[in-house]
């Protein structure tokens, strides 16, 4: 029977190269857009791409080979960049949280000193934005952009950078789902806010995996991928509930509580609150061994075949 010849097994040079190289270019097409006007989606997109890029450089820290020189200043460029995003980001998500989801549900006096609270977070916002605009142009990320862009037009790599992708992006998975699964937000019946926010860092890093070993050796299965994302998603608006009742409690506006306010924005929590035991419950059904099944030391978040995952030759 004819057909295309086929290629070796993707390596995992080649899974790093590509994983790596699509954060950088996606990283170089947002920054335009920022600069261009700091729209919402380029500020979102904008720093997506930089935290996943900083898991990725995790994921292959001993196969992408870049330069000794100034690792750690990469590393603290990346995180300031990430924390500058950031904090545009989640004045962002404050104002739309309020504006597009609880504005309408007050009334009264209240509904107008909601305004001059969005007025305040426009103007925080702004300068969030200028100092952002002012960094991205500073010589120190233009070095950190010269570096990452010379790694992926001529990547060196080393450590397993010739084993086959599939066993190394599936460990990887499976790290980072144990780190979820052993964590005590899992089990606690009422987690604080903090383990919670750290709990989502846990997921989100299980969802980058997932989503580096789709797209470097094909997709995993598409439930337990739909599993972390919901779980990131969910933990993710917990946190912004939690933030923006903290703002509520603090912003200065002649000390007065916002009590309808304050209300809509509980009762919006608590929907999160039992969305997250739903899907708290659906991990444990997902990652339980059968009980016909002679139990495993650890329960296994992704069931993947890691025999080579072959390419053809077009």
């Amino acid at each position: 029977m004819s057909g295309a010849p086929e290629r070796p097994a993707v390596l995992v040079r080649d899974a790093a190269h590509t994983v790596i190289a699509r954060q950088v270019r996606e990283i170089r097409r947002q920054e335009t857009l920022v600069l261009r006007g700091g729209a919402p989606d380029a500020i979102h997109d904008m720093r997506v791409a930089t935290r996943r890029l900083r898991a990725a450089l995790a994921v292959f820290r001993d196969v992408a080979v870049l330069p000794k020189a100034g690792r750690r200043r990469r590393r603290r460029r990346l995180r300031w960049l990430a924390r500058q995003l950031g904090r545009v980001r989640d004045l962002d998500v404050r104002t739309a949280l309020l504006a597009g989801q609880y504005l309408p549900r007050v009334a009264g006096e209240e509904a107008a000193r909601v305004g001059g609270l969005l007025a305040r977070l426009a103007e925080r916002r702004a300068a969030a934005y200028r100092r952002l605009r002012r960094g991205l142009r500073r010589r120190r990320y233009r070095r950190l952009r010269v570096v990452l862009g010379g790694w992926v037009r001529s990547p060196e790599c080393g450590g397993a950078a010739d084993e086959g992708a599939a066993r190394f992006m599936m460990d990887a998975v499976d790290r980072a789902a144990l780190r979820v699964d052993g964590h005590d937000a899992m089990r606690d019946a009422r987690p604080s806010g903090e383990a919670l926010h750290d709990l989502r860092i846990a997921v989100k890093w299980l969802r980058y995996a997932l989503d580096f070993h789709a797209e470097a050796c094909g997709p995993a299965d598409p439930a337990e991928l739909a599993l972390a994302r919901e779980l990131q998603d969910c933990l993710g608006d917990l946190r912004d509930h939690d933030l923006l009742l903290a703002a509520l409690s603090e912003d200065g506006d002649d000390g007065r509580p916002w009590p309808q306010l304050t209300a809509a924005v509980e009762q919006g929590r608590r929907k999160l609150w039992r969305r997250f035991l739903q899907l708290r419950r659906r991990w444990r059904v997902l990652t339980q061994p059968p009980r016909t099944v002679a139990p495993i030391e650890q329960p296994r978040f992704v069931s993947l075949d890691a025999a080579p995952v072959l390419r053809l030759v077009g």
